[in-house]
């Protein structure tokens, strides 16, 4: 664990890059999911019992 503390304080940047790319996602997705309503897809589902229209 040591050693791993001692690499991210000798090269930061990729660590710092990479939370912020999570942070970033984390953001998107939820204004990505009030812009939906929620994300829930309410009554979205495509299951409901159609029969495709075969012959």
């Amino acid at each position: 664990m040591r050693e791993l503390f001692d690499i991210i304080r000798a090269n930061p940047w990729p660590f710092g890059a990479g939370l912020f790319v999570v942070i970033l996602m984390i953001i998107a997705e939820n204004f990505g999911r009030g812009i939906q309503g929620g994300g829930d897809c309410g009554g979205c589902s495509d299951a409901d019992g159609g029969d495709g229209g075969g012959d």
